[in-house]
């Protein structure tokens, strides 16, 4: 019987067999958890930061795009960090009301404004929904303008008009008067 009794005294061994954790892991396992938050927090605020700064000078970025993509795309990027989505359309909109909803800016500014806001609208959210937040105003406004039609014609019939351009890109334009003829040979 004395076999078994100082088989009972021994110590047993720390690496497996059902050991509580020592105190200092614990803490350390508490340490790197509230470490992990702090990292959390603190890049969750350098997006909001980021966000908060690229939509105040979104309307500079819509007329400066497409060589203004890198911001959009940063942009783009913070806000599918922060869903800051809300305040991007109202700060827009209210922008868009200030700077090219008035008398004094031309029909084909709005036009071209509008077209770039699109662009870069769709580029940082596919779903539209900011873009249609913003566009209620430029549509209205744009109805109400004499010229509206007229802009718009101007700008596809003119081979450097922003919507010649545009449906250029996106093929949509023939490439001339047998452009829809099926059985044309090479």
């Amino acid at each position: 019987g004395s076999g078994v009794a100082a088989a009972a005294c021994e110590p047993m061994d720390e690496g497996g067999g059902g050991a509580a954790p020592s105190p200092l892991s614990l803490e350390a396992e508490e340490a790197r958890a509230d470490m992990d938050a702090w990292s959390a927090q603190l890049d969750l605020s350098v997006h909001q930061i980021l966000c908060t700064s690229r939509i105040a000078e979104l309307f500079d970025i819509i007329l400066d795009f497409p060589e203004s993509a890198v911001a959009v795309v940063e942009l783009r990027d913070a806000l599918d960090r922060t869903q800051q989505y809300g305040a991007l359309g109202e700060a827009l909109r209210n922008t868009l009301m200030k700077r090219i909803l008035h008398p004094g800016a031309t029909t084909t500014q709005i036009i071209d404004t509008y077209i770039s806001t699109i662009k870069v609208l769709r580029l940082i959210d596919p779903s539209d929904v900011v873009l249609q937040t913003v566009a209620s105003p430029v549509r209205a406004y744009l109805r109400q303008r004499k010229d509206t039609v007229r802009c718009i014609v101007t700008s596809l019939i003119d081979e450097h008009g922003e919507l010649n351009e545009e449906l250029k890109r996106q093929n949509l334009l023939g490439d001339g008067p047998d452009s829809d003829d099926d059985e044309a040979g090479p």
